[in-house]
């Protein structure tokens, strides 16, 4: 007997997602066992559809595949910009610039504040540029499609909220 059912691992993409979640995102598999059974938290699911969509889950991997990758790629660039803060600010703004081209999620953003809060607080040109960087990014986020999806008023106030955080952060 021939089974009909195929199987696709799905995570929630986020910054607090691990990297062992990540490297399944996407994949499709013929039974739901050969996916790991994790307990680290991660918010997954591993979704059964029928054989004769293959080709259109094979093209959601791909897309899915695309996005962990884009994540893992955000946490490098994140994470270098902020080595970089007080020894090369202009690599460092580059680097946040390209991670948040990415995404941008206000948790970084606070543990940068405390990794690099002295630097920060003697460097008011520094605080200002990250200030209206994380802010704008903050903000362009929201025009994403996978933004969109959210309810109006849940997309604005989620917004709002992030970019209040952000300003705080850099005052």
């Amino acid at each position: 007997m021939q089974r009909r059912t195929c199987y696709q691992y799905y995570t929630n993409v986020t910054y607090s997602t691990c990297p062992a979640c990540l490297a399944w995102h996407g994949k499709i598999a013929k039974s739901p066992n050969a996916f790991p059974d994790r307990q680290d938290g991660c918010e997954r699911q591993i979704l059964s559809f029928n054989k004769k969509k293959l080709d259109y889950h094979k093209e959601q991997e791909r897309l899915m595949r695309q996005l962990a990758q884009d994540e893992l790629t955000r946490r490098a660039l994140f994470a270098k910009a902020t080595d970089a803060v007080g020894i090369d600010n202009g690599k460092a703004l580059e680097l946040f610039s390209q991670a948040a081209q990415i995404d941008l999620y206000v948790p970084d953003v606070v543990r940068l504040v405390e990794q690099q809060g002295s630097i920060l607080k003697k460097d008011d040109t520094l605080r200002e540029k990250l200030r209206t960087l994380f802010a704008r990014a903050y903000s362009d986020k929201f025009g994403r499609p996978r933004y969109e999806r959210l309810a109006e008023p849940m997309r604005i106030a989620r917004e709002q909220a992030g970019i209040s955080r952000i300003r705080e952060l850099f005052s």
